[in-house]
């Protein structure tokens, strides 16, 4: 028996009578009646006694319905459990990086907007955010994707910009202006990241030095984009990073873009299952406005 055709006996038997429980159910009386005589035919056994005067169970049929307001029950109960899921805060884990780029904006379209959508945030690297959202801990992630062999269903791509180089302002003018070929670095204090965080990339940005042979002089190896943003801006040296973070840094450094081709900066949302819930289709959709 289906959720319906359990419904049907458990109010027959909680109003013993089929004008009443056809009332309750939003049905005619005759239809009813033919539901329960065709259940009754299917499970080979006699639920209700019927007279013209009383509508009573019987012994079988006390032991039917007992198991069908059973099962309506865990019906029930799953409802609530899904209800409580779609109304539960979104957890969305995201690196820093992606704040400046467009995150931050973003969180504050919902804010404006006064969304029923409420997102917990949780901010890490992209390896602990992947390993999370696979764990079920995070709904979904935004991380910088290089050259991945993740699901196709289970990424998209959000936004991709460009790295820029940056240094201190009181540095030679003539490197003040929109573009600049790394080969203006050479000998200059470098401030990096370490190279086990992303050996590709780093290699890459390596290889693009040596080609128009400039060989800056390493000074510094620091994992945040922000503590690198502050050493550039108290003359420490020169960093490459993506150019949404200058933003919060332009009236302390100055910037160019690179002439060499370096890889761009790809951000990604990651979800196991982006159609698990409503909410989650709107976060996508909100996230997927973020022009490329």
């Amino acid at each position: 028996m289906d959720i319906k055709k359990c419904r049907y006996i458990v109010v027959v038997a909680e109003e013993l009578s089929f004008s009443k429980a056809a009332e309750r159910l939003n049905m005619a009386q005759p239809p009813l009646s033919q539901q329960v005589k065709n259940i009754e035919s299917r499970l080979g056994l006699q639920i209700f006694e019927r007279s013209t005067r009383s509508v009573n169970l019987t012994m079988e049929g006390k032991k039917i319905v007992a198991i069908a307001k059973g099962l309506l029950e865990s019906h029930q109960a799953i409802a609530e459990t899904l209800k409580n899921i779609e109304n539960r805060p979104l957890a969305l884990g995201a690196i820093p990086l992606a704040f400046d780029a467009f995150l931050s904006e973003k969180m504050a379209c919902l804010h404006k907007e006064n969304s029923d959508i409420v997102i917990n945030l949780q901010e890490g690297n992209t390896k602990e955010l992947l390993t999370a959202c696979d764990k079920d801990l995070l709904d979904a992630v935004v991380v910088r994707l290089h050259e991945h062999d993740l699901p196709r269903h289970q990424v998209y791509k959000l936004k991709q910009e460009d790295y820029v180089a940056v240094y201190p302002k009181s540095w030679n003018v003539d490197l003040a202006k929109q573009t600049v070929c790394l080969s203006e670095f050479n000998d200059k204090p470098y401030i990096s990241y370490p190279r086990k965080i992303q050996p590709e990339l780093f290699d890459k940005i390596a290889s693009e030095f040596e080609k128009v042979k400039s060989e800056p002089c390493s000074v510094q190896q620091v994992k945040s984009k922000a503590v690198t943003m502050s050493l550039v801006a108290n003359n420490l040296g020169f960093a490459i990073v993506p150019f949404s973070i200058v933003k919060r840094f332009k009236d302390d450094v100055d910037f160019a873009f690179i002439e060499q081709s370096l890889p761009s900066v790809d951000y990604y949302l990651y979800c196991k299952k982006f159609d698990s819930n409503e909410k989650m289709k709107r976060l996508l959709a909100l996230l997927k406005s973020t022009e490329i």
